[in-house]
C-alpha cells in the first residue's frame, strides 16, 4: 500500500466543504482508506492506494486535478508519495 500526502492552503472550513463535495462525485469503492485533516492553515490529505504505480497515477491524473479545481480545492503543494507501513482503523489492519 502507498499513501499520498495533499497539502492544500487556505481556509479550513471552505476546503473541507470542497473536498466532501469531491468525495461525493467518488465512488466509495475506489476510497480503500483516506483520511482529510485540519491544519490551521488549510487541510492535509491523506490518501492510499495499493500499489505505487496506482498512488502515481491518481497524482498525475489530469481528470481528478480538474475535480479538485471544479470544487474549490486550490493546487496543492507538491504531493509526496510514501510506502505504508502498517495502516490500522479501529485497531484491526487496514486491507492493502
Amino acid at each position: 500500500m502507498h499513501a499520498s500526502l495533499w497539502k492544500f492552503r487556505g481556509d479550513s472550513d471552505r476546503l473541507v466543504d470542497a473536498y466532501d463535495a469531491v468525495v461525493a462525485e467518488i465512488p466509495s469503492t475506489a476510497l480503500r482508506l483516506q483520511l482529510c485533516l485540519r491544519a490551521p492553515d488549510g487541510i492535509l490529505l491523506v490518501d492510499t492506494c495499493p500499489t505505487e504505480e496506482r498512488a502515481r497515477a491518481v497524482v498525475a491524473d489530469p481528470d481528478f486535478r480538474e475535480l479538485l479545481a471544479r470544487h474549490g480545492l486550490p493546487e496543492p503543494e507538491p504531493v509526496t508519495l510514501f510506502r505504508v507501513h502498517r495502516a490500522l482503523v479501529e485497531g484491526r489492519p487496514a486491507q492493502s
